[in-house]
């Protein structure tokens, strides 16, 4: 699986795939009446299969991914995914009786906003109370055969035309959260108290892990109800939570690959790069910048690496689409280093056919062949993020692999429970936690050698929401 993963990131990993392509092996979509000759045929076939993918991957960049990452962290996981972490099924269910009212005050306040009572969570129910009843404009919203959208996308358009919009999105993420993860994860509980996840090495097209029932790294921070489900995942008795992850690596990444002078610069001296990027754009000294124009600059960082355009940045920020147009283009003028690095690698990937990141890790993109537009300008935002989101996920990895190796043995003081896309949780017992961070941050740190400073930071706490500084 990880050597067909490896070569062709993106496709699906099927067992069934990998032995019809590398061995003519068809499974049948049953299990037949003859097991013993089922269970010989895969096996067999797996053999023939394991052989022609390593002939195939010999001497490709890949190889060293394969053997010095993907396959090492194979009892990583293995061990991530037997500690779980332990969840306190009392506070979820305090939380639950409060989402419940919040959802139910919410429905009573759009109702009155709109003077009708209608199923919030029906598509078409939506559209007509929005776009007859309200009467909300609908120039620039997709129609599909059943009417106008009421995508995510779609109300993002809508934003501020009506207080209706956001409570759609409130009420959208507060069901969501309900479903997922308050009434969801209790069942989910083992019998030694913790929730198990599954770690996935071969869903993802850039190299990230991904987390499977439950999904542990989509848990919402950013609002006040999402933070208080984190506060159900506790350590066991006599133990804290220590969270370690990584600072702004995509854009410390961005710096030593594009060897662009300014963004180096600005993390060498150790300043926010938020801020220094909106003064440097803006020409105006760092004591200036408020934090409506550092959050605009936040944006445009970020942007750069999923190739946001004026009417992503326009709609995420609250500026005018000439405005976003204006501070995309002084972004490039002010970083000319990164642009050179967005061009080239667009340039290099339609020739290639595929991306790579540093460490070898390779991205097929067929898209960039394709003769529709979109697909193409898709195709061109994969190649600029997948060197540097590839990269930190090879990097993350590689640091799990070697705290495995010191933490083998040491169970009764640490534990390694999980990765969240650059943040590494461990349980660690009470007293030994600057110890272990010491240690654990000069491993994260100490993983790769940037032209730029890798920073890690540490906080501990007696649950996940409530981690402080160490």
């Amino acid at each position: 699986m990880l050597l067909e993963y490896v070569l062709h990131a993106g496709r699906q990993t099927t067992l069934a795939n990998v032995l019809f392509q590398y061995a003519d092996v068809t499974l049948p979509s049953k299990v037949p009446a003859d097991v013993v000759g089922y269970v010989g045929s895969i096996v067999d076939g797996l053999s023939h299969a394991y052989t022609a993918l390593r002939k195939e991957i010999k001497g490709n960049s890949v190889e060293k991914v394969l053997d010095e990452i993907e396959i090492p962290l194979l009892p990583v996981l293995y061990a991530m995914e037997r500690a779980g972490v332990q969840l306190d099924v009392l506070e979820l269910s305090k939380l639950h009786d409060v989402v419940v009212k919040d959802i139910e005050n919410l429905k009573k306040k759009m109702y009155k906003a709109c003077g009708v009572e209608f199923n919030i969570s029906s598509p078409s129910q939506l559209k007509d109370v929005l776009f007859e009843t309200l009467q909300l404009p609908t120039q620039g919203i997709k129609k599909g055969k059943t009417g106008y959208s009421t995508a995510a996308s779609e109300l993002e358009k809508l934003r501020g035309m009506h207080p209706i919009i956001e409570d759609i999105f409130v009420y959208r993420e507060l069901s969501k959260l309900q479903s997922t993860y308050i009434d969801a994860l209790p069942k989910l509980v083992a019998r030694d108290g913790r929730v198990h996840t599954t770690f996935a090495q071969s869903v993802t097209s850039t190299g990230r892990l991904a987390s499977l029932s439950p999904n542990l790294q989509n848990i919402p921070m950013r609002t006040a109800r999402g933070r208080e489900v984190r506060a159900a995942f506790i350590p066991k008795d006599g133990f804290v939570l220590l969270a370690a992850d990584y600072s702004q690596i995509e854009l410390r990444l961005v710096a030593h690959i594009s060897k662009d002078k300014e963004l180096t610069r600005i993390f060498k001296e150790g300043e926010d790069v938020h801020t220094a990027t909106a003064a440097k754009i803006h020409g105006i000294p760092i004591e200036k910048v408020t934090k409506d124009i550092r959050r605009t600059a936040k944006e445009v960082n970020f942007g750069v690496l999923y190739g946001m355009g004026a009417f992503g940045l326009a709609s995420r920020t609250g500026i005018s689409r000439v405005e976003a147009a204006e501070f995309i283009e002084n972004y490039f003028d002010s970083f000319f280093g990164v642009k050179k690095y967005v061009d080239a690698t667009i340039k290099k990937a339609a020739k290639d056919g595929y991306v790579e990141t540093m460490f070898g890790r390779r991205r097929e993109l067929p898209e960039l062949s394709s003769d529709v537009g979109m697909v193409r300008k898709a195709g061109e935002r994969m190649a600029v993020n997948m060197p540097t989101q590839g990269a930190q996920a090879d990097i993350i990895k590689k640091a799990m692999v070697e705290m495995h190796e010191i933490l083998d043995g040491e169970e009764k003081e640490i534990q390694m429970l999980l990765q969240v896309h650059d943040e590494l949780v461990f349980e660690v017992k009470k007293g030994k936690e600057q110890e272990w961070a010491k240690k654990i941050k000069k491993v994260m740190e100490g993983v790769v050698k940037l032209k730029v400073p890798i920073i890690v930071d540490v906080h501990v706490g007696d649950n996940w929401r409530d981690m402080k500084d160490l």
